[in-house]
């Protein structure tokens, strides 16, 4: 990637944010220097180090990254024998290799296996204990050498001290003389070239045995040391320069362990650097809300929710909202052309396809949504903002040709191609006319080419060649304010009169500029209006659609609750009775147990006993009154809280088939209670037409039972579609499926036939877009092959 493209998409400005994460000047180094790569399997590894840090960080303290500095200079400084680092130095060195030890510290068995990355990472620093060990224990948090650096060293400025300490006292004592009052300048002692001195009058200093260090300025005053004092000097001065040799060779020693050391440290400043980095791109990831998407070498770009980071970092701040978008660039489609109003979001589009692409070639999490995919182009190429030189004599047209002219000759199959405003600068003909045929030649060498245009000769041509997509950029036409989302399919009106409008044009002169548009431009213009109507229709037609099926699907979820209840109910009546007949037959086997024979006298009064008992627990279980519906009572499902009509009773197995508006019910009769309503006599003629039997009640039989929707969820694994109509199926296909989903079943068979293929091609319509089915396929030749379709429910 070039630097103007990079430029072009403020690639290096999301650096220059990413950087700012960093702990280390080394880290932001190396964040600046980032460049994407085209390595698939490269950029795939640095994001499992992205993901396993974030996972570390969630729950403990940023890495001991602080500490660190950029000590390369030093180390790399030609060090011949003998040689030494100064004490400052020393102590950066120092600070860094406490936080390599830090950083090394981290890493233990127990770390190594839940951040295995990480910790081999850690692991292949250096040991610097000893070193650091040293380094802290010579030097003070100043950089100044300390007393107990050596023994010799601790020796010589304990001697130093007790000589000021002496020499403080003679000075004290002098200025205590009265004798002296009158030939001192000044009543305090100071310090002249490293040595005790008294200020004395010039006109007296005759009079004070000493060695004089000076004169002021002026002249007036003559800085004497007294003799008293000029042997404890001589000593210090002597032990002065020993201290200063001890303090050398104390530096030459660590330098020579530092210079040893050179190799390692030096390496363990690349890892650290590469751990900050890779922190920082935790940390900005955070920020953004970035996360990792899915990397591939060709195939369909999909980025979801997609947000410009710099913008979003924007927003952070306080300056503005963003607005997220969905870029989905499909693998048949070579030419994407971007069209609509000014300011309604075309060229941010484009820039956050091209970003967000080179930050996840860079292991940068991208500001969108899970699912994203993300192609890892071998080369992108952007032509994005004015482009004129006046140093080179380029019109922004020219520039623009140039450019484009030098996309053509290094694009190939795996180039990315961003053009903004493509063909315009010049006459809307000829630059449409160039557009295009550029277009068409990069499509013809497999680049994939995104563009912005106000041009209607490329929209036009979008509209009738496959291998192109129009996208639009919504924009409110009654406010004349963008929306921010892209709408496929169509293309967008660029609106340039009605924002002129707006703006506060005059209303005349806006008049006249409608007149003055082409025929031609104006029934384009008309078409692509009358397009977004209907896109606008279809998309709220759609969005009913979508409110019914969660509906739906929230009705189907109450029948299986509802369900799931009464079960629960029912077993626990089930345990109740039969706890209570437990403790009836344990009472009744004590009573008897201790019977001495078991003569048919004896046996008598247990089997009596042993009958009243399932006497009772027959009582019990029917002791409640309960409604028993005959044909054409008004009833409630109490559990769905449904009214309807009897249309017949199944007295053997307790169920009642009800009307329910359009649909016919079977319902146990525990769950219906009686509303007002006529009620016929018992063998009266059952609702609906059915066959009479015996009990009153009637049942259903042909094809009308596949019309039947079973509320006790006891669905059939089978529907036979035979002979019916697309319409026909999908009514019963709907039912069928939201009952064997209540019910659990994990899958079904439909059976279609074969015929024409409409019915199947139907079901298979129907099947692709039920949110219950997870999977279907033809069955196998055991169970009809082509002619029935098996399915599997979520």
């Amino acid at each position: 990637m070039d630097s103007k493209t990079l430029d072009a998409l403020e690639y290096k400005e999301v650096l220059a944010e990413l950087s700012g994460f960093s702990s280390t000047s080394l880290g932001r180094g190396l964040i600046l220097a980032e460049h994407p790569s085209i390595d698939l399997h490269a950029v795939e590894e640095r994001f499992l180090d992205v993901t396993e840090l974030s996972v570390y960080l969630d729950t403990n303290d940023r890495l001991p990254l602080g500490g660190i500095n950029d000590i390369r200079p030093l180390l790399n400084r030609s060090m011949p024998v003998g040689s030494y680092l100064l004490s400052e130095d020393l102590r950066e060195i120092g600070s860094t290799l406490t936080s390599l030890v830090l950083l090394k510290s981290l890493s233990s068995d127990q770390f190594n296996n839940k951040y295995p990355r990480t910790g081999e990472v850690l692991d292949s620093l250096a040991d610097h204990c000893a070193l650091s060990y040293e380094l802290s224990r010579i030097f003070d948090s100043t950089g100044k050498i300390v007393d107990d650096a050596s023994a010799t060293l601790s020796r010589l400025r304990k001697e130093i001290r007790d000589i000021v300490v002496r020499a403080r006292e003679v000075m004290a004592r002098l200025l205590r003389d009265r004798g002296l009052k009158e030939i001192l300048q000044e009543e305090y002692a100071t310090i002249r070239e490293d040595r005790h001195v008294l200020a004395i009058k010039a006109a007296k200093h005759n009079e004070f045995e000493g060695v004089v260090h000076g004169r002021s300025g002026s002249g007036e005053t003559y800085f004497i040391e007294p003799m008293a004092l000029v042997e404890l000097n001589n000593r210090r001065s002597v032990l002065r320069r020993d201290e200063a040799i001890e303090e050398i060779a104390i530096l030459r020693s660590i330098t020579a362990d530092v210079v040893e050391s050179r190799a390692d440290i030096l390496a363990g400043l690349e890892t650290a650097a590469a751990l900050d980095a890779l922190q920082a791109r935790v940390l900005f990831a955070a920020e953004i809300t970035g996360i990792i998407p899915v990397l591939k070498k060709t195939g369909a770009i999909k980025l979801k929710k997609a947000r410009h980071p710099l913008l979003v970092i924007k927003e952070r701040r306080g300056e503005g909202v963003v607005v997220p978008i969905d870029i989905a660039v499909e693998e048949q489609h070579r030419v994407v052309v971007i069209s609509g109003a000014n300011t309604g979001g075309k060229t941010v589009a484009l820039k956050t396809l091209g970003l967000l692409t080179l930050m996840a070639m860079s292991a940068i999490p991208v500001s969108a949504e899970d699912g994203s995919e993300v192609v890892l182009f071998d080369s992108i190429m952007a032509d994005i903002g004015d482009s004129q030189d006046i140093i080179a004599s380029l019109s922004t047209f020219s520039a623009h040709i140039r450019r484009l002219s030098r996309f053509l000759k290094v694009a190939g199959p795996s180039s990315l191609v961003l053009v903004d405003e493509i063909g315009s600068g010049t006459d809307p003909s000829e630059g449409g006319a160039l557009a295009l045929s550029s277009l068409d030649t990069l499509a013809g060498l497999g680049a994939t080419s995104v563009v912005t245009t106000h041009l209607n000769m490329l929209k036009a041509h979008a509209q009738t060649d496959p291998a192109y997509l129009n996208v639009s950029v919504e924009f409110d036409e009654k406010t004349l304010h963008p929306l921010y989302r892209l709408c496929y399919g169509v293309p967008g009106p660029s609106l340039g009169i009605s924002i002129a409008e707006s703006l506060g044009m005059p209303e005349e002169l806006v008049k006249k500029a409608r007149k003055y548009l082409g025929t031609e431009e104006s029934a384009f213009i008309e078409s692509v209006r009358l397009l977004e109507e209907t896109r606008e229709e279809l998309r709220n037609r759609l969005d009913k659609v979508k409110g019914f099926e969660r509906k739906r699907i929230d009705a189907v979820a109450r029948l299986k609750e509802g369900r799931a209840e009464l079960l629960k109910k029912v077993q626990g009546r089930i345990d109740a009775v039969v706890e209570e007949a437990s403790r009836e037959i344990k009472r009744t086997a004590d009573k008897f147990k201790f019977m001495p024979t078991a003569t048919p006298e004896g046996v008598s009064p247990i089997i009596k006993e042993v009958t009243g008992v399932g006497a009772r627990i027959v009582e019990s279980i029917t002791k409640v009154p309960r409604f028993i519906p005959v044909a054409g009572d008004s009833v409630t499902i109490k559990d769905l809280r449904q009214k309807g009509i009897v249309l017949s009773t199944d007295e053997a197995n307790e169920k009642a088939e009800v009307r329910v508006g359009a649909l016919k019910i079977s319902v146990d009769w525990l769950r219906l209670e009686r509303t007002e309503g006529t009620r016929p006599g018992k063998g009266s003629k059952a609702a609906d037409g059915g066959h009479k039997r015996k009990g009153g009640g009637s049942y259903k039989t042909g094809a009308s039972q596949a019309g039947r929707i079973d509320a006790d969820m006891k669905a059939s694994r089978s529907i036979n579609l035979l002979g019916m109509r697309v319409e026909e199926a999908e009514v019963l296909l709907t039912r069928f499926i939201d009952n064997a989903y209540a019910e659990g079943l994990e899958s079904v068979e439909i059976i279609h036939g074969v015929g024409t293929g409409r019915l199947k091609a139907g079901v298979d319509r129907f099947l692709s877009v039920h949110p219950a089915v997870k999977r279907f396929a033809i069955g196998d030749r055991a169970r009809g092959g082509g002619g029935v379709t098996m399915v599997e429910l979520k």
